[in-house]
């Protein structure tokens, strides 16, 4: 097995575990576990690519912002800095694709559906962040999220596009949850909403770094 299948089945395993200690309501064994996920993804893009292409360091920045976003985001949250970590991993994933070929026909495909998921969903999470005093950082984040998942769809590279689009899913479920959706009514339906939100997210995590690996 290469270096990058074995850090992709460990971060996979990682992934499992935190959704069992989320699913558990176990918030101290999540705490270690949701940060993890990242870092055998991170050795893998390191080991397998020791020469240090532009890709490859991209590759690396663009996990080790999101293990920072994840950690800021666990309690005691810190929500704007993990805001940040994300949109740093965002925009590190897009230099990544625009450094390779794309092609016009999906990227406007990708475009459009951008544009479907802003107006169904994006102007409520939008609508909430402004009420919360958030409206210029979650604005930043959404083009971000969106230009790399359109930059993703335009690649060529199925995988990652599927990895782009699920992290896009996940964190419209995350931004409808905090700025739009009633709180949980019980700590059973706050799990589910949680698992709705990392189950997608690692799914995101482990396809990009799948399709990427093996391009940088």
């Amino acid at each position: 097995m290469t270096i990058g299948g074995v850090g992709l089945g460990a971060a996979a395993l990682l992934a499992v575990g935190d959704w069992v200690a989320v699913a558990r309501g176990d918030q101290r064994l999540e705490r270690r576990l949701k940060p993890a996920v990242l870092a055998p993804l991170i050795g893998a893009v390191l080991l397998s690519h020791p020469d240090a292409s532009t890709r490859s360091i991209l590759l690396a920045i663009a996990l080790a912002a999101s293990l920072a976003g994840d950690a800021l985001l666990m309690p005691p949250e810190r929500f704007t800095y993990g805001l940040v970590a994300f949109f740093v991993a965002h925009v590190a994933f897009l230099a990544i694709f625009l450094l390779g070929p794309l092609n016009a026909p999906p990227a406007a495909l990708g475009a459009l559906a951008a544009a479907v998921v802003m107006l169904i969903i994006g102007r409520g999470i939008l609508a909430g962040a402004t009420r919360a005093g958030l409206r210029r950082p979650v604005a930043a984040y959404l083009a971000a999220i969106f230009l790399m998942a359109i930059a993703a769809t335009a690649s060529g590279l199925p995988v990652a596009a599927a990895g782009a689009w699920l992290f896009v899913a996940s964190d419209a479920i995350l931004g409808w949850d905090r700025f739009t959706a009633q709180p949980a009514a019980t700590p059973r339906a706050a799990a589910v909403r949680r698992l709705a939100v990392m189950v997608p997210y690692h799914a995101a995590q482990l396809l990009l770094t799948a399709a990427l690996l093996s391009v940088v």
